[in-house]
């Protein structure tokens, strides 16, 4: 099921809300952002949990790739 949302929705959206969504899909591991950017819902999730300081962001030297997550 593909879930559609104007971004201007999904900024009204409670920040719990969005957590909440985030940690059911991803729960606190650690997941490779090309997985959410495959994702059109989770993609515009993450842009907005970043911005508010949910969500951290590490760069693997050894993997050459992004990897997010929702802190404990």
């Amino acid at each position: 099921m593909s879930v559609k949302l104007a971004s201007d929705e999904l900024l009204n959206t409670p920040l719990s809300t969005l957590i909440d969504l985030w940690l059911t899909r991803y729960g606190n591991e650690w997941v490779d952002l090309e997985t959410v950017d495959d994702d059109e819902f989770f993609s515009k999730v993450f842009k907005q949990l970043k911005s508010m300081g949910e969500l951290e962001v590490h760069y693997l030297t050894d993997r050459t790739r992004y990897v997010c997550r929702r802190p404990e």
